[in-house]
């Protein structure tokens, strides 16, 4: 569908949608690849086989914190696009560029999780975090400052809410080079801080919540 007034192409969000799935399944099964026993390990004993599987701990730490990572960027993805009623070149060029920075995590995940004591590793990890982060900032930005392209106006409260978990992903990342840099030598230790999503997660909810109130209150004075 097009906008012949402002020049403007519209397209159904649903490619998109089928797309951004796409790439997030894929991304989030490979992630899972570098959980394996080399193939060079001589396994003769239940000693060895434990001493393997702890050599894949920080492979493991790495795998679980993308995986929450990604789940939590795919369901925040489909929650912003449930505003959204058709995308525009902008939109869908943004997007990709999102997903392009998706796409990379299985690598970045499996670097940090070979290679975690290395500053160098942590970095590169901590900025492809920072850069989705971004992308799905100015997403959701895009989305809450064009009206036009939503069924419904993205409400403020959701896009606060949104915004400071997506700032508290690129603060927790820097955090982590930090970590890693100041404990070099402890493996992948600069990833508990991602653990701090939590923390902003709960924070988010609760601006949500507190625009909710006050949008529900602002109703009931008008009647």
């Amino acid at each position: 569908m097009s906008n012949a007034a402002a020049g403007t192409f519209y397209q159904s969000k649903h490619r998109l949608e089928a797309l951004t799935d796409g790439i997030f399944a894929v991304a989030m099964t490979l992630l899972v690849i570098e959980l394996k026993i080399p193939e060079t390990a001589q396994i003769t004993s239940v000693d060895h086989l434990v001493a393997a599987l702890w050599h894949l701990f920080p492979k493991f730490i790495a795998w679980l914190i993308s995986f929450i990572v990604l789940a939590i960027f795919w369901v925040s993805h489909h929650r912003l696009f449930h505003f959204v009623r058709v995308v525009d070149g902008k939109l869908t060029w943004i997007t990709i560029g999102y997903l392009a920075f998706v796409s990379l995590m299985p690598f970045s995940s499996a670097l940090t999780g070979e290679y975690g004591g290395a500053l160098v590793s942590q970095i590169f990890y901590s900025i492809n975090m920072a850069l989705l982060g971004m992308m799905a900032l100015l997403k959701s930005r895009y989305v809450h400052l064009h009206p036009e392209i939503c069924g419904a106006p993205m409400p403020l409260g959701i896009y606060k809410g949104a915004r400071l978990r997506t700032v508290g992903l690129i603060v927790v990342a820097i955090i982590a080079v930090v970590i890693t840099w100041a404990l070099p030598g402890k493996g992948a230790i600069g990833n508990i801080a991602f653990m701090l999503m939590i923390v902003f997660g709960k924070i988010g909810r609760r601006i949500e919540a507190h625009h909710a109130t006050k949008q529900t209150d602002s109703q009931i004075q008008g009647i």
